[in-house]
């Protein structure tokens, strides 16, 4: 295998709660070559000083996370870059099993996402959806990328705040680009422990939500879909786990009922 240089960004916004975590498993990466780069939205708290234990190539710049990537991707002098964002922890093998499977002929490569179940029920349910995800490559977004490509479909759409992995994947999908799957994971370690914040924060999704519909009229029929086929491909999952299936259905009711209602108070607002 070759061993190019890896350019890993990491968006930070007050981010110190996890930072520590999420940096260090870039740290003790098994593949060599990795390059940190730290792009923080004018933090309050000691975000900037964690990160500079850990990397020298620390900047500043706003107005949200698509525009730091961005940013980021310009720092860069990797042949691929990985958007990790601060409150996930990878894997020791993320980073060398993407290159593998990158040289295979893919431009991009999805790692799955999976919720960290030690953090609250909302998290067990969010699971028990969310790996249904894993190698379905509509409700999956890459994030590890050829730069040459990144640059080529405009990096992420940074009037996009809600929704901005499905329109850059929707990018990638449109312009032909080959994308593929590892087994390795990160963990996503800040997950929803309030339900009614997370609720509010579907709401304010959902009002978001119009400038990624917008944009992505087509593939968000199916994206965005209360009912969804891969659901269905893992009926046997629902049988085996009653209580969270339950749970899961009910979840599934509020959230869309919170994003709907944002929505049409997005549409009214533009």
């Amino acid at each position: 295998m070759k061993t190019p240089l890896v350019s890993i960004i990491v968006p930070t916004y007050n981010s110190s709660k996890f930072l520590e975590a999420c940096l260090e498993s870039v740290k003790n990466q098994s593949y060599p070559s990795v390059e940190l780069i730290v792009v923080d939205n004018n933090s309050k708290d000691n975000t900037k000083e964690i990160a500079k234990k850990y990397t020298d190539k620390v900047f500043n710049k706003g107005p949200e996370r698509s525009a730091q990537v961005n940013y980021g991707v310009k720092q860069a002098t990797g042949e691929y870059v990985y958007k990790v964002d601060s409150d996930f922890v990878l894997d020791k093998e993320v980073v060398e099993q993407c290159v593998k499977e990158i040289q295979k002929g893919f431009d991009a490569i999805v790692v799955h996402n999976s919720p960290d179940v030690r953090v609250s029920w909302i998290a067990k349910i969010r699971k028990f959806e969310v790996d249904m995800y894993k190698y379905d490559i509509t409700h999956s977004s890459a994030r590890f990328v050829k730069k040459e490509v990144y640059k080529a479909i405009g990096g992420f759409n940074s009037a996009i705040t809600a929704g901005e992995d499905y329109d850059f994947q929707n990018k990638l999908n449109r312009g032909g680009y080959k994308t593929g799957f590892i087994e390795a994971e990160a963990l996503h370690l800040g997950e929803p422990t309030s339900f009614w914040k997370h609720m509010k924060k579907y709401y304010d999704y959902g009002k978001d939500f119009v400038n990624y519909k917008a944009e992505n009229e087509e593939e968000s029929k199916e994206q965005l879909g209360f009912i969804r086929p891969v659901y269905l491909k893992n009926w046997t999952k629902f049988i085996r786990h009653p209580i969270l299936a339950t749970g899961f259905i009910f979840y599934n009711i509020f959230k869309f009922s919170f994003g709907g209602v944002g929505l049409l108070v997005g549409k009214v607002k533009k």
